[in-house]
């Protein structure tokens, strides 16, 4: 018999879901996907699991690390075949 603290396989993979479907949400929360947060949402209520508040998860994303591009610079290759150097 278990004991209240311990978990059945079931009650650990509807966790594993919940945890997942709130991974999925902050994605939508960062890309401002609105209907696609309110449908994860719906289902973590159907599930019984607590979503993540949205100012919360709003200014997660706005704090998250943003990725920046570098144009990089040309690289300097040898001369051609035949050609000489220049002072």
């Amino acid at each position: 018999m278990l004991n209240k603290e311990e978990k059945t396989y079931e009650d650990m993979q509807r966790d594993a879901y919940a945890e997942a479907l709130r991974r999925e949400r902050a994605g939508y929360v960062m890309r401002k996907l609105d209907d696609r947060v309110k449908a994860v949402d719906a289902e973590l209520k159907r599930l019984g699991a607590s979503s993540p508040a949205a100012p919360a998860s709003e200014e997660q994303a706005d704090s998250a690390p943003r990725e920046t591009a570098v144009e990089s610079k040309p690289r300097r290759t040898a001369a051609p075949r035949g050609a000489k150097a220049k002072d």
